[in-house]
């Protein structure tokens, strides 16, 4: 198996936003220039101590924790599909499942709207290039913002899952 010892940054890197559709989804791919994806793997350790002692207490499993990510990209508009049926899916109309676009959730019916997160970094050296997926992401927080050079967008949510799937590409 390659190993590549070349350190991977933003250049490296682009999101897809895949939807529930099938056989083929919807999808949007993100260039993230800003170098913004973050997620974050907890794990729950219960703490058993003897009478406030840590050296006669032991340590359990606690529960699983979801996923926390977020990722801030730029913008250029928010809508598109869901004004005219004509113009492409923008990335705030697929985030709302905004009405008119047909963005269906990657979760059952009756539960909260979720997506499918796919990140991948090339490898420069064209060796170990590796995909990231993010099955269940719902939002928990958008927000848009204006500044003087672009706006961007900041999406702030939980993949319903304790790890990510991680594989070579």
């Amino acid at each position: 198996m390659a190993v590549s010892n070349i350190i991977r940054n933003l250049r490296d890197g682009e999101l897809v936003i895949k939807d529930g559709t099938t056989p083929s989804a919807l999808l949007l791919t993100l260039l993230l220039d800003e170098g913004e994806l973050n997620w974050s793997q907890r794990t729950n350790t219960i703490e058993i101590k003897d009478r406030g002692s840590i050296s006669d207490g032991h340590t359990r499993p606690g529960d699983e924790e979801s996923i926390a990510i977020s990722f801030t990209t730029k913008w250029t508009q928010l809508i598109g599909k869901s004004a005219d049926a004509a113009d492409p899916l923008q990335l705030y109309e697929m985030l709302m499942f905004a009405d008119g676009t047909n963005v269906v959730s990657t979760s059952g019916v009756g539960q909260q709207e979720t997506l499918r997160l796919e990140f991948s970094v090339t490898d420069p050296a064209g060796q170990a290039s590796e995909k990231i997926i993010f099955d269940k992401v719902y939002r928990e927080s958008l927000t848009m913002s204006e500044g003087d050079d672009f706006n961007v967008i900041s999406f702030r949510g939980r993949d319903f899952e304790s790890s990510p799937t991680i594989e070579r590409v």
